[in-house]
Parts: structure tokens; sequence; C-alpha cells
């Protein structure tokens, strides 16, 4: 079975879950598309990417962009773990200069980022300005009132990064479906960046044994 077959059941799959998910409001849909529609459409491009890229930046940056495109989150951040540490690193964002994308590094436990990355569970701060746990290292924010959502990404029971939005503080239904839609995106997520880096990794084993029997 081919890598697209698995990853389009993901995206159906994840379509039912998205049917099912907490009502409450919608992303910027217009009034002929469903809900459900519409985020079976992006699971499905994100599908798609998933069983073409061979690079993980490069598929971390597909989905921004489709995120940005089809239902307009134009702030959102990926952070990976660094291999063998506790430290997160943003690797693709939205909404952010170079520079503030450099400043993106959490341990574990640090800000709200952190916490997930250390518990493996979802966040959802309705209102950053009254959160202590805020943190804005990126300092990329303007003063408007801002509702923050971040969730892990897990992969065999290991959290391998996390994948952030802003979002206009609002009606707290609308927000916790866009959450659990973010979580159906992470578990996607897990298995192209794992079956990328397992590539890559093969790839270097590979070519440090043909210079061994060289």
């Amino acid at each position: 079975v081919g890598v697209g077959s698995i990853t389009f059941r993901g995206a159906r799959y994840a379509a039912r879950e998205a049917e099912e998910a907490p009502k409450g409001g919608r992303m910027a849909v217009s009034d002929s598309v469903t809900r459900a529609e519409q985020e079976l459409s992006v699971l499905y491009r994100i599908s798609q990417h998933m069983a073409q890229q061979h690079d993980v930046s490069s598929l971390l940056n597909d989905v921004l962009d489709i995120l940005e495109s089809e239902v307009g989150i134009t702030r959102a951040a990926f952070a990976l773990r660094r291999p063998d540490s506790g430290l997160f690193v943003v690797e693709a964002a939205r909404g952010m200069t170079a520079e503030e994308q450099q400043r993106g590094q959490y341990g574990l436990g640090e800000g709200i980022t952190g916490r997930v990355a250390q518990s493996g569970e979802p966040a959802l701060v309705p209102d950053i300005s009254q959160d202590p746990n805020f943190l804005n290292r990126t300092r990329s924010r303007q003063a408007a009132k801002t509702a923050f959502l971040c969730i892990p990404v897990i992969h065999q029971r290991i959290v391998i990064g996390t994948m952030s939005i802003d979002r206009p503080s609002g009606d707290l239904g609308q927000l916790q479906h866009d959450l659990h839609f973010l979580k159906l995106v992470g578990d996607m997520l897990a298995e192209g960046v794992s079956r990328i880096r397992e590539e890559i990794e093969e790839r270097e084993s590979l070519m440090a044994e043909n210079r061994l029997l060289r």
C-alpha cells in the first residue's frame, strides 16, 4: 500500500472526526460550503502533499500555505523537537519575520508551547493577554485581543513537535472546534514528518555504509 493510500484514508477518518467535533462557529467558511466539506478538502490536500514531499520543512510550509488559503489562518507555527533533546525549535511559521521565528525556541514545560510538549495535551488560551504563562517569545504579536491554540504532534507516544495558531478571541465553542481540527491535522503530520525523517536516516545510513566499503 502506497503512502498516498494511507494518508488519504487518514484524511477520510479525520473528516469523520471533524464532523463530530464540537460545534460553535466557523473559520471563514462561505455559506455554500459546509464546515465538514471544507475540512475534508484541507485534510485531503495535506495528504497529497504528504505523499509527494521528502523534506520536513517543505511539508510544514505546504501545510501552512493550505491553512492560510483555505481557512484564513495567517499566524501559525510548527516547532519540532531537536533530536535527543528537550528543545523545541520553530521550523516553519506564518505571520513572523525570520528574526522573530529564530527566537521561537522552547524547553519542556516552558511557556504554553513547552507545557504542551511536556504533557502531550493540547492547550487553548482564549485571551493571551490574561495568561501569565504565555511568553510571546517571538515578540511578533500586537496588542489585539488574541486566542492561542497549541496541539502536540505525537508519533508512537513521543511528542516530536507542536503546532500553534492565533485566532481572534471570541466564541469559546468555535475555538474548541478549531482546536479539535488542529488535532486532526497534527495526527496526520506526525505520520508525514516521521516518515520523512526515517527516509533521511535510511539514506544517511546507506551512504555511510557505502563509504566504509570503498
